[in-house]
């Protein structure tokens, strides 16, 4: 049945590509412009292509981990590597990075909307019209997800094209000399370029749906990790020639802040910028929430998904309501930081190597 039902909702290499690239691009492109700022100052660009590159390594293992399960995801296979307890434990924890994740992305999103967008909107408001329409999402399962982010990546020509226009005002000078401080700076910002394009941990869940599952997948995974490193480039590039270095360091969000004062056609394009950021935020959270109710159903061995659905929606939109300070979402994204490193990297490489050396795969009839 579940052989089927995979068949049935199989996707292509290109939506494939938009999954994880949608998964990937989220709140950072607000925040991650000062978070690099501060931590490696005007050459904090420099870190994502370091982050895009430290990727490349966790596509390769992800990929050949895939690769040995080619119709299973990660909550099937990890029982057979390590064992149903250690297995099941594993399956739990990804559970619960991923319904973490999507707290963090309400959050985050709320913090944003309620700073720029809706002051006075109630927050149950704004979480529940991003968790709603998350869970409309997820209920069309991998295929409707493939088609959505295939659909919608368009609109990320028009950021493309806003950023491009503010740039008219930038001053080159504000990065030079490159490479002032050394590389220390640099590298300590690169975990930063990291969490922020996290996402590629979505292939271990929908691999198992590609039609092509050779080298159209792997490739897939290298343009999602080139296309997002060159758009977070870009966009951090475009902040830190456009404000001064003191300017950098007492502004939350450049990015938009950087739209605000541009006018083009019509006035507070960052207005515009913002209601197209919304959608990327909804593809983001939309993946995470399906990581964390796919393992919820395969745990509970239920073979509709709706259930899962509903109930990991309401548990995300409880939690992100719980009161909270200006000092909770840092503390949350703290720990989440570490919990990547795990579930990203860590786990995924400890899979494969246990797999090797036990010599445990599954062969794909159908290929």
């Amino acid at each position: 049945m579940e052989v089927e039902m995979k068949t049935s909702q199989q996707i292509n290499s290109v939506q494939f590509l938009f999954i994880i690239f949608q998964t990937q691009v989220g709140v950072g492109i607000l925040s991650l412009p000062s978070s690099l700022y501060s931590s490696a100052g005007k050459d904090g660009w420099i870190a994502i292509i370091l982050a895009g590159l430290g990727f490349q390594i966790v596509i390769l293992i992800i990929y050949y981990l895939s690769k040995r399960f080619p119709t299973l995801t990660l909550y099937e296979y990890a029982p057979h590597i390590a064992g149903r307890l250690v297995g099941t434990v594993i399956s739990i924890g990804y559970v619960l990075f991923a319904g973490l994740t999507a707290i963090l992305v309400l959050q985050l999103f709320h913090i944003s909307i309620k700073t720029w967008i809706l002051p006075k909107t109630p927050s149950i408001v704004v979480l529940l019209l991003l968790s709603l329409s998350g869970a409309y999402l997820v209920s069309g399962r991998v295929k409707v997800l493939g088609r959505y982010n295939q659909f919608i990546t368009i609109l990320i020509l028009p950021l493309i094209v806003m950023i491009l226009i503010s740039m008219r005002y930038s001053d080159i000078r504000y990065i030079l000399p490159i490479g002032e401080h050394g590389l220390r700076p640099i590298l300590k910002a690169t975990p930063e370029g990291f969490f922020s394009m996290i996402g590629f941990e979505m292939a271990l869940f929908v691999f198992p749906y590609l039609q092509n599952k050779g080298k159209a997948a792997l490739i897939s995974l290298t343009l999602s990790n080139v296309a997002v490193t060159s758009l977070y480039c870009f966009i951090t590039f475009a902040t830190f020639t456009f404000f001064s270095p003191s300017q950098l360091e007492t502004i939350q969000d450049p990015t938009v802040y950087m739209l605000k004062g541009v006018t083009f056609i019509v006035d507070r394009i960052d207005l515009l910028f913002l209601s197209i950021w919304t959608i990327s935020v909804l593809t983001s959270f939309g993946s995470y929430l399906y990581i964390s109710s796919e393992g919820i159903r395969t745990l509970t061995k239920r073979k509709k998904a709706t259930w899962s659905i509903v109930t990991t929606t309401l548990l995300i939109l409880s939690l992100s309501l719980i009161p909270h300070s200006s000092f909770t979402v840092p503390i949350l994204s703290k720990y989440h930081a570490l919990a990547s490193y795990f579930f990203v990297l860590g786990i995924p490489l400890l899979l494969l190597i246990i797999s090797w050396i036990r010599k445990i795969e599954v062969t794909d009839r159908h290929q």
